[in-house]
């Protein structure tokens, strides 16, 4: 009797051995022209009003600082041309004042009046007797009544 032995050989798991291994393929692909999109599940998306009420209300206020920005930027530049323009005019009123009272000095002689007060009107200065001085705590103002 013979016996006959067989070896086999025994794989404890899940990996077999591979009798003939192939080499890993590569699948080139072909560049399409247009890229393939995925589909767009339908799906709404909603819009939350919240979100939608404040970016209007900050959006307002922005606008309405802008505005008064704007309105101040140009109220200032009117007033300073404004002032810019009255102080010319101050110093030209003052400069032809000036000239005008020049022409009245130019004009005032002090010894021609004090003759024609005195020759020719009659008039003479005051005597110390004549002088009366008066205080006043009520009024500045005094009125001189007949003697």
């Amino acid at each position: 009797m013979v016996k006959e032995t067989r070896t086999t050989t025994y794989i404890y798991g899940n990996a077999a051995r591979k009798l003939q291994a192939e080499p890993a393929r590569r699948i080139e692909r072909e560049p399409s022209g247009t890229p393939r999109r995925r589909p767009k599940p339908h799906v709404k998306r909603r819009v939350d009003k919240l979100s939608v009420l404040l970016i209007a209300v900050t959006f307002a206020i922005a606008l309405t600082v802008c505005y008064s920005y704007i309105r101040l930027q140009f109220s200032s530049t009117y007033l300073s041309k404004r002032v810019a323009s009255l102080e010319s005019e101050v110093l030209e009123m003052e400069t032809e004042n000036s000239n005008e009272w020049q022409a009245l000095e130019e004009n005032v002689d002090l010894n021609e009046i004090y003759k024609k007060a005195t020759k020719e009107l009659g008039m003479r200065s005051a005597k110390s007797d004549q002088i009366f001085t008066y205080e006043s705590k009520k009024s500045t103002q005094v009125r001189l009544h007949n003697q």
